[in-house]
């Protein structure tokens, strides 16, 4: 599976690891497996690492994975945190994080994995 969906209950935090091509196919289905599962409370917050990722999305992808984080912005009241470590991708992130993020300041891009999930719990770097 390109995307697995690790589910914390304890800190209300989902971690969505990528691997593989990360296709756009993929990338919608694991959307809609986020949307639907009604284990994920509305208060939880998200971390997707990408590193693992092949894609190297064009213009016309972020806008359309901008749209994906966009529909479960709406679902969800929590942060998310998109995980990147490579050069490519962390630009990519940004970009989507400015087309996703309309209200500002519920996505971030982080390259580490430690401070993504301070921020997200709300421990530092508020």
């Amino acid at each position: 599976m390109p995307f697995e969906h690790i589910i914390d209950h304890r800190d209300h935090l989902v971690v969505v690891k990528g691997t593989g091509e990360g296709s756009i196919d993929e990338t919608a289905h694991s959307a809609q497996c986020l949307l639907e599962d009604k284990s994920i409370g509305t208060d939880y917050t998200f971390m997707f690492i990408v590193d693992d990722i092949a894609l190297q999305p064009t213009p016309e992808q972020i806008w359309i994975i901008a749209s994906f984080l966009d529909r479960i912005l709406s679902r969800f009241s929590g942060r998310m945190a998109i995980v990147t470590s490579k050069l490519g991708l962390v630009t990519a992130a940004h970009l989507i994080t400015i087309a996703a993020d309309k209200m500002g300041g519920r996505i971030r891009v982080f390259t580490s994995e430690h401070q993504a999930r301070q921020w997200l719990l709300g421990t530092t770097l508020k």
